[in-house]
């Protein structure tokens, strides 16, 4: 028997048969090439009676391998996709801490608002400018190691505020 012959003989009815049961062509070309390789397997190493039947029948069993592992995947990472993703924590505040936190920001800018001018300014360039001291120093007219005193007072003033709130 030349299985090659048997092969590509019925190759158009397998394609169809394995593209109905999977309901992709891509995939049910990869059957029938999966179902070549161990038709030619097995008919090398016995004699098939129904080596037509056979074939079909390897097609069979590896289009309803595939369409059940689909299934399997699909509900592993598809479908458990949506409850995995919402077993995660969020990473969002809660409204508890963001109102904490709009507290704090709130006395932040009162305890900025009573220091000096200039020592206000200096902490600013330097916190929210991302300007160096030699900058800010330049900027306001005065010495480095002043600015840099400035801007110690300003972050200790701030911390003191937060600390007599809590």
């Amino acid at each position: 028997m030349d299985t090659l012959q048997v092969f590509l003989a019925a190759q158009a009815d397998l394609l169809r048969y394995a593209a109905r049961i999977t309901g992709d062509p891509a995939e049910a070309e990869d059957v029938v090439q999966d179902a070549w390789l161990r038709f030619r397997a097995t008919a090398s190493a016995r004699i098939l009676e129904e080596p037509n039947g056979y074939l079909f029948r390897i097609v069979h069993n590896l289009a309803l391998d595939r369409q059940r592992r689909q299934g399997r995947e699909n509900r592993v990472f598809v479908g458990g996709a949506t409850v995995a993703t919402e077993l995660v924590p969020s990473d969002q505040p809660s409204q508890q801490a963001r109102a904490e936190a709009k507290d704090e920001l709130a006395m932040l800018h009162k305890a900025l608002a009573k220091l000096p001018v200039r020592t206000r300014r200096a902490f600013e360039m330097y916190r929210f400018e991302d300007m160096k001291l030699v900058e800010i120093a330049s900027e306001l007219g005065v010495s480095k190691s002043l600015v840099s005193e400035m801007v110690i007072e300003a972050v200790e003033f701030c911390k003191k505020a937060l600390r007599r709130r809590h």
